[in-house]
């Protein structure tokens, strides 16, 4: 037969726990699609540095794809999808000066006044498609 409980009862039932769970005041519609599942406010801004620098502890560095020697030459264009905050790429473009770095996201949560010459930050959604052309990165971060 069936129950009572359709998918968007259960959708909604989700985000509700959801926010219920978090504890933190967000703007959410429950008949919308949710493309931003983390809360952006400052505490969790704050939380996903933290995961960042304990990410770089844990692994002993940023990334473990052979691309040093490609970084250090520069000229290497790189590309965070969904970079939140940029902490990652603020690493990388701090310490890879001849590098370029992209950072996209559709929160514009990261920092502009700290922002080295060779990072870039775009606002976009990447279920709309990248805003860049085929082929045009050396290595892409997710």
């Amino acid at each position: 037969m069936g129950n009572n409980n359709s998918s968007s009862k259960h959708k909604s039932k989700k985000i509700e726990f959801y926010k219920e769970i978090d504890n933190k005041p967000m703007d959410l519609e429950v008949e919308k699609e949710l493309k931003y599942y983390i809360p952006n406010n400052y505490e969790d801004i704050d939380r996903l540095h933290m995961f960042h620098f304990f990410q770089r502890y844990l692994f002993q560095g940023n990334y473990s794809s052979p691309i040093e020697e490609g970084l250090m030459r520069g000229k290497y264009k790189v590309l965070d999808i969904g970079c939140g905050p940029g902490t990652w790429l603020l690493d990388l473009a701090n310490k890879y000066e001849k590098s370029v770095f992209y950072g996209l996201d559709n929160n514009s949560v990261h920092p502009n006044e700290i922002k080295p010459s060779n990072l870039n930050f775009v606002k976009a959604d990447m279920f709309d498609g990248l805003p860049f052309p085929d082929d045009n990165f050396d290595f892409v971060h997710q």
